[in-house]
């Protein structure tokens, strides 16, 4: 089941969402976001390092059942509307 959410949650983001990816300033957006991480895990500890590993990874969780959430959602209603009334 999981793996026909995410093929439904890809499919529905690049659909939806093409014009982020194709315009320029959200391509700039993203790597300056990536450098300034990098920047930053040079410039860390050790423990430091872990820290923020475990920011990012909890930062993925919270994004990813958002997404989850959100294709539940519009699933949810695209069914409903599919319906006679």
């Amino acid at each position: 089941m999981d793996d026909i959410l995410d093929m439904l949650v890809q499919e529905i983001e690049r659909g939806a969402f093409p014009y982020f990816f194709a315009q320029g300033e959200y391509r700039r957006n993203q790597q300056s976001a990536l450098e300034h991480f990098q920047w930053l895990e040079e410039h860390l500890s050790g423990e430091e390092k872990a820290h923020l590993e475990k920011a990012r990874a909890a930062d993925l969780r919270l994004d990813t059942l958002e997404r989850e959430a959100m294709t539940r959602v519009a699933l949810a209603i695209g069914i409903r509307l599919a319906l006679p009334s």
